[in-house]
């Protein structure tokens, strides 16, 4: 798939993200006051902050795809992973204080919560969120869309919140009039507990891949081992003394740069015949991404370290 019918598919999906997650997020707003659920508001603010990440995703898609200017002169690839990581910093901040609010209400005796409304809202939420979670997530894999992926990770967020809430509020329905139902009041805030606790490992792996990122640490990839290997063969091929190759991933952009040390007896040859050895190595190590490629030559040893 060419580059702009990717983006094109991209801002489809992210818009379809954004109204079906409204017409959630109301719903559970609407749900979560009326039964006076905690657990149900907590997913009604996810959803709500998803949205208003959705939209800044869909900014960012259309922003980097601009030409290089003065301002930026090596693209803007770099505003992905920046998004990103907004978008997964904000979500890591909802889960810790969902956390310490819920605590906040175990240590206050807890609350009841009205379930005749909150049981079938979750079993369609449920249902609602699984679904759109698999859609999302086939379509991000198709594309190879990191945003595409990140909406599909907020619906299976959103998924496991409506089922965890389901599954303490279906406790606190069967344990109602038995010995244990002192425990009732303590079960909405408790799920939330161990929801946040048990969400915050997706986004925050995710937050520290694209900080790794923006740092431009090496991005230890199938992509990056390809590069090293056939450059590797060319450098035996043409009897190079040495080469370095240095890789850095920025969304879904790659900076490649590779620095080829030859013997003093090449030390005339050609630029024609050193692009030719350029087209080689482009012809080899390209792929579905985005590359920006720098290759030199040189018979001093210090300027490519």
């Amino acid at each position: 798939m060419n580059p702009r019918k990717k983006r094109l598919e991209e801002r489809k999906l992210i818009k379809q993200s954004i109204w079906l997650g409204s017409v959630f997020t109301v719903w559970a707003i609407i749900i979560g006051i009326v039964v006076d659920s905690k657990a149900i508001i907590f997913d009604a603010l996810f959803s709500m902050i998803g949205i208003s990440l959705s939209g800044v995703s869909l900014f960012v898609n259309n922003f980097i795809r601009k030409p290089d200017d003065d301002n930026l002169p090596f693209g803007r690839s770099q505003f992905e992973p920046f998004a990103i990581t907004v978008q997964t910093a904000v979500i890591i901040f909802l889960c810790l204080y969902s956390l310490t609010t819920s605590v906040i209400d175990l240590i206050n005796g807890g609350k009841i919560v009205e379930m005749d409304l909150a049981l079938p809202y979750l079993v369609f939420s449920i249902i609602g969120c699984f679904l759109l979670w698999f859609y999302f997530k086939t379509n991000a894999t198709k594309l190879g869309s990191e945003y595409v992926r990140i909406e599909s990770t907020e619906w299976q967020l959103d998924a496991f919140l409506s089922f965890g809430v389901l599954a303490g509020l279906s406790l606190a329905f069967f344990i109602t009039k038995t010995e244990f139902e002192y425990l009732v009041p303590y079960i909405d805030p408790a799920m939330v507990v161990i929801i946040s606790l048990v969400f915050l490992r997706i986004p925050a792996k995710t937050f520290k891949k694209n900080i790794r990122e923006l740092l431009q640490f090496a991005p230890d990839d199938e992509v990056e081992d390809l590069m090293h290997t056939n450059v590797d063969e060319i450098t035996l091929q043409y009897g190079f003394l040495e080469s370095v190759v240095r890789v850095a991933k920025t969304g879904s952009s790659y900076t490649v740069e590779i620095d080829f040390l030859l013997p003093k007896s090449m030390s005339d040859m050609k630029v024609v015949e050193l692009d030719m050895i350029r087209q080689v190595v482009y012809d080899r190590i390209k792929g579905n991404y985005t590359m920006w490629l720098t290759i030199s030559f040189t018979t001093e040893r210090r300027w490519i370290l």
